[in-house]
């Protein structure tokens, strides 16, 4: 894993519209919740539905609203980045991400229901990282060139 050279960054405001869960790390909480958004997000062929709505490409699952830090309950949103004006699809939601202050990951290559779940363990056991984390709205992309995670930090 990289460590804290990611540069700070600030990031434009954008929207995603996609399917949301309440959820947290807590033992048969994020890990049963977050595949069956996916799983539904697929079954439901929800990319398809969006083609026409989608901004640009990544698909983002963007992690909101903390309760407190990776111990509390958060928001996990599936979707597409969307015109901030877009009309939520049956079953959907939007989810506003401002301007925000953090730094980009980028995840090894690899299935992503290995690599994801290990970055994720690697950000909660590095020393440093933890502690530079604001908990705003965190996000990961999936697209062609990779995965990167965008962590809200100072």
């Amino acid at each position: 894993m990289a460590e804290l050279a990611e540069p700070l960054v600030q990031t434009e405001s954008f929207s995603v519209m996609g399917l949301r869960v309440r959820t947290s790390n807590a033992p048969g909480d994020a890990d049963v919740k977050i595949p069956s958004i996916y799983s539904k997000f697929y079954k439901d062929d929800i990319p398809k539905k969006m083609e026409s709505l989608r901004k640009f490409d990544p698909l983002f699952a963007v992690y909101s609203s903390y309760e407190s830090d990776e111990n509390g309950a958060y928001d996990f949103l599936l979707g597409y980045a969307v015109e901030p004006n877009a009309k939520p699809l049956p079953g959907m939601e939007i989810f506003h991400i401002q301007p925000q202050n953090g730094r980009y990951f980028a995840i090894q290559p690899g299935p992503p229901e290995e690599v994801v779940p290990k970055f994720w363990a690697e950000i909660w056991n590095h020393p440093e990282i933890p502690k530079i984390r604001t908990f705003q709205t965190d996000w990961e992309e999936y697209s062609e060139a990779g995965i990167r995670v965008f962590l809200s930090t100072h």
